[in-house]
């Protein structure tokens, strides 16, 4: 009975023993924890006060709204009206092409030449005798022109050239070609039955008469 009682006793001791050193460690690791902690603190205090910051610069404008058109440049600022002069850049125009036909622009057509092709066009359509448009010692390319207009007209569209009525509902000019004494200038007539297109070469001079009008294309729709 003694035996067992002082088998117990050692045991209880024991465990209080080994109780009370677990306890122990614990706090010491604790307090190196928080030991560590406090000094990464203080070493990160003492770099802030180590540091030497420089000062804002505009600080102001942290704190304001900025319009980009309330900004000036300062007298400081070196300006040269040669290098920041602003133009005015006007669009370059785009003009329409055909594949089979060219480009439509003709900004570089004179009023003058435009205007006198446009009537040679409407006289022609109507049918009436538009020889005065031709220069005279080239009267004969006019009879050609309604020569292969007539035979072609019954090739390609299968029909003789009307007789009373316009030939073309409307016409257009593409891109002209200046030479030395000759501007040569696409036409495209639009017909009932179809697109035939012309070159048209005219005297570069003068009143612009007509030397030659060549039949490029038929095209029946």
């Amino acid at each position: 009975m003694k035996n067992t009682l002082s088998t117990k006793t050692v045991l209880l001791t024991f465990l209080i023993f080994l109780f009370a050193f677990i306890s122990c460690k614990n706090n010491s690791e604790s307090k190196l924890v928080y030991t560590e902690n406090n000094t990464i603190k203080q070493n990160v205090k003492e770099k802030e006060t180590e540091v030497t910051w420089t000062n804002e610069i505009e600080g102001e404008r942290l704190t304001q709204r900025i319009n980009r058109g309330s900004i000036e440049i300062g007298s400081e600022v070196p300006y040269n009206k040669e290098i920041y002069k602003l133009f005015k850049v006007s669009p370059v125009p785009v003009y329409p092409s055909y594949s089979d036909f060219g480009s439509l622009d003709t900004s570089n057509l004179k009023i003058s030449t435009k205007e006198k092709l446009n009537s040679f066009c409407t006289t022609l359509s109507s049918v009436n005798n538009a020889d005065a448009f031709f220069n005279k010692k080239y009267i004969f390319n006019y009879v050609f022109l309604m020569d292969d207009l007539g035979r072609g007209w019954e090739k390609h569209f299968n029909t003789k050239l009307p007789e009373g009525k316009k030939l073309f509902s409307k016409w257009l000019f593409g891109e002209p070609f200046y030479g030395a004494d000759i501007i040569q200038i696409p036409v495209r007539f639009y017909a009932d039955y179809g697109i035939i297109d012309m070159t048209v070469f005219l005297s570069a001079s003068g009143n612009n008469e007509i030397y030659q009008i060549i039949i490029n294309r038929w095209e029946k729709v």
